[in-house]
């Protein structure tokens, strides 16, 4: 079952949210209302520590969700930043637990979807314990690569995938001059391909 599935089982209990470029879907210490599906549009979430500082916690992009862990807080542990203008679903808390508690195969889907996230989370904290920026441009381009074709799919903008690997975005674009200059990449038109180099 796809996420989207969620929405129909909950009927009307599922809401859809139209939140524009700029505004807050949610802010962290705000009382929980449900986790979300994004339809249409970007969000980010940010956390804030106690000395003011903003940590980057997660791009959200088209298809996925968002906000599971507030189904079993009473509090939202970080902020939504709306990027765009984006088209998201409620899935409100009360309605999401009692369905996830009498359908099984809807349980599951979310167990999938938490547990699929767990394995990304794992694999962007072993990204980040490479030193280098080249380096781990490279393996984090490497598991995103179609071996097909050697075209790596990016999901969000490269300013994006700077954030995700812990370094700035023009740390980022120096990394990807170094290894187009070195062979490993060529890129054109917007796009990047992994060229045939062997693998350390």
């Amino acid at each position: 079952m796809p996420l989207s599935a969620l929405t129909a089982r909950l009927g009307d209990a599922a809401r859809t949210l139209t939140p524009r470029a700029g505004d807050v879907l949610f802010r962290q210490g705000d009382r929980t209302r449900g986790m979300f599906l994004l339809k249409e549009g970007r969000v980010r979430l940010v956390r804030h520590t106690p000395d003011g500082h903003e940590v980057p916690l997660h791009p959200v992009c088209p298809g996925e969700s968002f906000a599971e862990p507030s189904l079993f807080a009473e509090r939202y542990h970080c902020d939504c930043l709306c990027e765009r203008d984006s088209r998201v679903i409620l899935l409100p808390r009360a309605a999401m637990l009692s369905l996830l508690q009498r359908d099984a195969r809807a349980a599951s889907t979310l167990i999938a979807r938490l547990a699929g996230q767990v394995r990304d989370l794992r694999t962007r904290a072993e990204l980040r314990n490479i030193h280098g920026a080249p380096e781990r441009l490279m393996a984090a381009l490497r598991l995103r690569v179609d071996d097909a074709t050697g075209h790596v799919r990016l999901s969000g903008t490269l300013k994006a995938l700077a954030g995700e690997l812990g370094m700035a975005h023009e740390t980022l674009y120096r990394a990807l001059k170094k290894l187009e200059a070195q062979g490993a990449i060529s890129r054109a038109g917007g796009h990047i391909h992994i060229l045939n180099t062997p693998r350390p």
